[in-house]
């Protein structure tokens, strides 16, 4: 579950939004899947705190995290 802890947001900003319109408890968003390569989007997801971010392959469903 996504607290908006903005560190995804900090890493991938071509990647992830926080709502910032949002006053009780805003949420992270995929504004841009392919915004940023590979590492970045792993490093996003890895970085978070409550593990909410899953990283797939979305034609061969394939985890890369978390696994």
């Amino acid at each position: 579950m996504c607290i908006a802890c903005c560190s995804c947001e900090t890493i991938a900003p071509e990647v992830f939004s926080i709502d910032k319109q949002t006053r009780i408890n805003p949420k992270s968003k995929v504004i841009n899947p392919r915004g940023a390569g590979f590492n970045k989007i792993m490093n996003a997801a890895e970085t978070c705190p409550t593990k909410a971010i899953i990283v797939e392959n979305k034609d061969t469903k394939e985890r890369f995290y978390p696994l």
